[in-house]
């Protein structure tokens, strides 16, 4: 049996051994989380250095392929190279847009301008941009009888409702049906964006708002995305206080809501 004096001192032993690996993994944590914020950092400012470098020869080359198809007739084969070519353009211009806005959101200098705006101008100016992307395409739009003024950044949230269009589009067959829709609903906006597509499989339901997820529907486009277009939406919906759903349609298709406050914070 152990003395009351050595009993103390095992005591004080076992206390001090406990915490001397607490500081241990204290330290190892904290030189991981230096390492990774450091990774991070670098990250961030080549994401950013690309996509600043990028913008300058894309803007260049839709600018020459759109005068190239005001130049040639639309049955001219030359016509649908250059189309071809300002649609390829178009979309990596959006990809730098979003990889643009992600950096800003990670390093939390995503800075935002509300102001009322009116809903169906946002809407207009998302549909007049994905119409330039894909000429010819319906998009069935719904809107209220009287003006809806939202206060929100009206460039952010038009990046949100072109992602999820150009979404709806990749992932339906060229004649299925694309809709967009905006409502007030207990004292928020409330936008819809669906489509008649393939749906989203039910595994990926919980996901599909995850950086860097995709998933692949038998309708989808060639030009898969990068998983940026959907994180990206969610985290310019938080910000504005709001919330974003996904869920799949009854007879097919998905359909996405977001919902903005009405009421300036």
């Amino acid at each position: 049996l152990l003395t009351e004096t050595q009993t103390h001192l095992l005591r004080a032993m076992v206390e001090n051994t406990a915490l001397a690996m607490d500081r241990i993994i204290a330290a190892q944590q904290k030189a991981e989380y230096q390492e990774r914020s450091k990774q991070e950092h670098y990250r961030s400012n080549i994401l950013r250095a690309i996509s600043h470098d990028l913008r300058t020869p894309l803007s260049g080359i839709m600018g020459t392929s759109e005068m190239l198809m005001d130049m040639s007739k639309q049955n001219d084969p030359r016509y649908e190279l250059a189309k071809q070519i300002y649609s390829d353009a178009d979309w990596l211009r959006a990809l730098v847009e979003n990889i643009l806005s992600l950096t800003k959101l990670q390093d939390g200098k995503l800075s935002l301008n509300k102001r009322p705006e009116a809903a169906e101008e946002v809407i207009g100016g998302a549909i007049r941009h994905i119409m330039q992307r894909a000429p010819g395409r319906e998009i069935a739009v719904s809107l209220p009888e009287e003006l809806l003024l939202i206060p929100m950044d009206a460039k952010l949230i038009e990046q949100v409702l072109i992602n999820l269009l150009d979404n709806a589009i990749r992932h339906t067959a060229p004649e299925g049906e694309v809709r967009v829709s905006v409502e007030a609903a207990e004292g928020c906006a409330r936008f819809a964006v669906s489509d008649r597509g393939c749906g989203i499989p039910p595994e990926d339901l919980a996901h599909v708002f995850n950086l860097f997820y995709t998933t692949h529907g038998q309708h989808a486009d060639a030009r898969q995305g990068i998983g940026l277009g959907l994180a990206i939406c969610d985290a310019i919906v938080k910000a504005h206080g709001g919330a974003i759903t996904a869920a799949n349609r009854a007879g097919g298709g998905a359909e996405f809501i977001f919902t903005l406050p009405l009421e300036a914070e």
